[in-house]
């Protein structure tokens, strides 16, 4: 068939429409930073969302800083208040494997609870005397538990524990904190060491020739805060470089398969327990202290660690205390406080969606 020239034209201007509508759609479907939930967090030191659990594209949980209630997702933007079994205290970690099969590492002045949601109530599954610092959750009878007890020398946290949907078993009173990809292939660590279990033995390695070198004007040693493993090739762990005066010197390494090397060096400083998530897209969201403020969120992908400025109400960038990816997705969810004028003003207790 020949078009005739008015065909032509009009052809032309069908396409550059399609053209144009589908430019349109890829602008308006970049993904942003925005809140999904809002309360009133008071004066500082105000109530903060301390952690969040994303179990499905619109449901999971906040927990706050300080209080028996926590919120459980329900909709894009709604959520519902929520009883915990304890008074006092913070869940400073949560993992989930669904809606109905969330755990929350709840610590208290005497040690933490272990809590689980089973999508109608939460029960204490085990009581600990020192700091749980990260959970694997692989299943509602498959749990990996770091940390629980306490090093009487360092008082650090230490240990690791597996619950198998009858009991607890504690796998060994070493290392700080861990994650698991399944009950062969997990991964803990402390100071500088690695520590991969295969489900019979542990192997270890030193990986503090992976930090960058002390400097005159820094005054502490190289330490591992955190890991993530993704899969049996793809382990990330969090750490500190030397510090020196208001400086961050955060270290990214990587596992892949085959062995241990840098990935990135960023200006944050972590703490211990479970601050890193995947982006979905081969990086990391990680929440960590900003040297010149309060916690920030950055981003790690491709060797590059970028601080984030996440949009706030008055110009002030949100702290982010606890990141989670969404299941199956690139979208995430962070928990946080928003500064209504100053660090010293009224505050409020935030989630934020990258979506």
């Amino acid at each position: 068939m020949v078009l005739g020239v008015s065909g032509v034209l009009a052809a032309s201007v069908a396409t550059a429409a399609y053209a144009a509508t589908t430019a349109n759609a890829a602008v308006a479907h970049t993904p942003t930073w925005h809140t999904i939930l809002s309360l009133p967090g008071g004066k500082t030191p105000s109530n903060t969302v301390e952690t969040v659990v994303a179990t499905g594209t619109t449901s999971g949980w906040a927990f706050l800083s300080s209080s028996a209630i926590a919120y459980e997702r329900t909709g894009s933007t709604t959520w519902k208040k929520v009883a915990l079994p304890e008074k006092t205290g913070t869940v400073n970690v949560a993992q989930a494997t669904s809606p109905g099969n969330v755990w929350a590492a709840y610590r208290t002045a005497t040690g933490t609870h272990v809590d689980r949601w089973n999508g109608r109530k939460w029960s204490t599954m085990k009581s600990f005397p020192g700091q749980v610092t990260a959970l694997s959750v692989l299943s509602p009878s498959d749990v990996w538990a770091f940390g629980g007890l306490t090093n009487k020398t360092t008082k650090l946290p230490q240990g690791v524990f597996h619950f198998n949907g009858r009991g607890w078993t504690q796998v060994t009173a070493a290392f700080q904190g861990g994650s698991a990809v399944n009950d062969r292939n997990v991964w803990a660590y402390a100071g500088t060491t690695i520590a991969h279990f295969d489900g019979r033995k542990w192997t270890q390695v030193n990986v503090a020739g992976l930090f960058p070198a002390k400097t005159p004007g820094e005054y502490t040693s190289p330490v591992l805060t955190g890991i993530i493993a993704l899969a049996a090739n793809n382990v990330y762990a969090i750490g500190d470089g030397p510090l020196g005066p208001h400086i961050g010197n955060g270290v990214i390494l990587h596992y892949n398969g085959r062995a241990w090397s840098r990935a990135g060096v960023g200006g944050f400083i972590s703490s211990v327990g479970q601050q890193a998530a995947s982006d979905g897209t081969g990086g990391l969201w990680i929440s960590a202290q900003n040297p010149e403020g309060p916690n920030r969120l950055f981003h790690y992908s491709a060797g590059k660690v970028t601080l984030l400025f996440l949009p706030g109400s008055t110009g002030l960038p949100t702290a982010s205390n606890s990141v989670s990816r969404i299941p199956g997705t690139a979208a995430a969810i962070t928990g946080g406080t928003a500064f209504n004028a100053s660090n010293s003003a009224s505050t409020r207790a935030v989630v934020l969606q990258y979506s």
